[in-house]
């Protein structure tokens, strides 16, 4: 097996001194190496792995067989011999060897080894060591150790996010699976976020404690827990809320403690993140697509604040946009008329008490003048914006010169009664009626001198289930 071969004598006195070296023959050396699994395995290992196969991984107990094939290969030229191979350790009752290779591999040849894993109907972990004794030069006494794991039915505990796997000691929150809540105003009504727990199991999943753990965990509540019991194939909704009091990005632990036996899941853990940041909401009101400031005291009929004239009694309307500008949500505390002449005017329909960003409102105001001339009034908005608690501004109508006296029914008709100018003079009356205050149509006119009292009959206009009729004056 070892050749030895001088390389040079050198003569000292009457003493000749050889120097040689053994070197490994490949003409007569043999050498075995196994693998699994493309990788190789080392004599004497005793930490089986997934990888190279000489872990078979988990296995429902009882379960059908499970094969794993290694690969014998003879590194050198000369044929190896396999005198004999057994099954020693732990359990090695559970492993068998199954088509087993021939005795004698040739040169530069492999061969093949099955082993096979027959799970019994119990628990827990099973190992044994695969002994290969061979002619070979080195590792003549091949020995490494198998293993698996029998796993009993039991739950398994599931948790996703928006119908994505939030796997468990997930520490990278993700917008698409809910983990991570974004942006939220520290005003805002704060955000929450819903999770899955699924018992992919075949036993019933039973909940322990859930909790939110961290230095920021003040900044997070569980409004909703998960059910205790959850069957096989069923799941429970987790529901998370993110209200930060501080600016500043917020990171916690979900910690989940179940009765699922895998070591990793008793305690289901994920990270979730927030941020809270410092927002403002921001009151705007606009008339007629015209920005109107609080504080302005001149009314104009170009943004609406002042009002057409309008005959005695009857009623104008202008409508005015209340938008919420800022990035949180506005709330309205009040809308009030004030002022000389506030019950001239009025305000139709109940204004919402909060505005997220980016919405509007339409504020209805009327004027139904109760007197002759100039009416003037304060529209009045109490709100959270910071910069415009109270928004103000002036409103104003003038009464007309006449006045609307009663509409009243007869019969199928509608008799509006109304007086005229006081001075005399040529006077045309023209008698308009709506259904709903915004268009309005000519039903008649009539001629006065001033000085009396008239009435027009609206001819069968019994029908519609509500009406508005107003009298406008026009000098001749």
């Amino acid at each position: 097996m070892f050749l030895l071969r001088s390389i040079l004598s050198i003569p000292q006195g009457l003493v000749t001194v050889a120097i040689a070296f053994f070197i490994i023959s490949p003409a007569s050396a043999q050498l075995i190496q196994i693998s699994g699994n493309g990788r190789i395995i080392s004599n004497g290992d005793t930490t089986p792995s997934t990888r190279d196969h000489t872990d078979f991984g988990q296995v429902e107990a009882g379960a059908g067989p499970v094969d794993r094939t290694f690969v014998i290969r003879n590194l050198s030229q000369v044929p190896l011999q396999i005198l004999f191979f057994q099954r020693t350790g732990t359990h090695p009752g559970d492993f068998t060897i199954i088509d087993p290779p021939e005795p004698s591999i040739p040169g530069n040849g492999d061969a093949s080894i099955t082993v096979r894993f027959l799970p019994p109907d119990i628990g827990g972990q099973r190992s044994a060591t695969i002994r290969l004794v061979t002619t070979s030069s080195v590792d003549s006494d091949f020995q490494f150790d198998i293993a698996a794991e029998l796993i009993l039915p039991a739950p398994n505990i599931i948790i996703s996010g928006n119908d994505l796997l939030i796997p468990d000691g997930a520490t990278s929150p993700l917008v698409s699976n809910n983990t991570d809540f974004g942006t939220v105003g520290l005003e805002s009504p704060g955000r929450t976020r819903t999770f899955s727990i699924r018992n992919d199991g075949d036993q019933t999943l039973r909940i322990g404690v859930v909790s939110v753990t961290g230095i920021n965990s003040d900044q997070f509540t569980i409004d909703r827990a998960p059910a205790t019991f959850i069957p096989p194939g069923e799941e429970s909704s987790l529901n998370v809320s993110y209200n930060p009091n501080r600016e500043g990005t917020h990171r916690v632990s979900i910690l989940i403690t179940s009765n699922d036996p895998s070591p990793t899941k008793r305690t289901y853990s994920f990270t979730l993140r927030g941020t809270g940041v410092s927002q403002q909401p921001s009151i705007t009101v606009t008339g007629n697509g015209l920005e109107i400031i609080s504080g302005d005291d001149s009314p104009s009929p170009d943004n609406h604040t002042l009002f057409p004239d309008t005959d005695l009694q009857s009623i104008s309307t202008r409508i005015f946009t209340i938008a919420n500008t800022g990035d949180s949500t506005l709330t309205i505390s009040s809308v009030d008329i004030l002022g000389p002449h506030a019950p001239d005017f009025g305000i139709s329909g109940s204004p919402p008490s909060r505005l997220a960003p980016d919405e509007t409102f339409p504020l209805r105001i009327t004027f139904r003048p109760a007197e002759q001339g100039a009416r003037l009034a304060n529209l009045r908005i109490m709100s959270n914006d910071p910069s415009t608690r109270a928004f103000e501004i002036s409103l104003e109508g003038l009464g007309g010169r006449f006045k609307l006296l009663g509409v009243e029914k007869v019969e199928d008709d509608t008799v509006i009664t109304f007086s005229t100018r006081t001075a005399p003079g040529a006077y045309i009356y023209r008698i308009l009626y709506s259904s709903d205050l915004e268009s309005w149509d000519q039903i008649g006119s009539i001629f006065s001198g001033g000085m009396e009292i008239l009435q027009f009959r609206h001819r069968n206009s019994r029908s519609p289930r509500k009406g508005f009729w107003k009298v406008e004056e026009s000098r001749l």
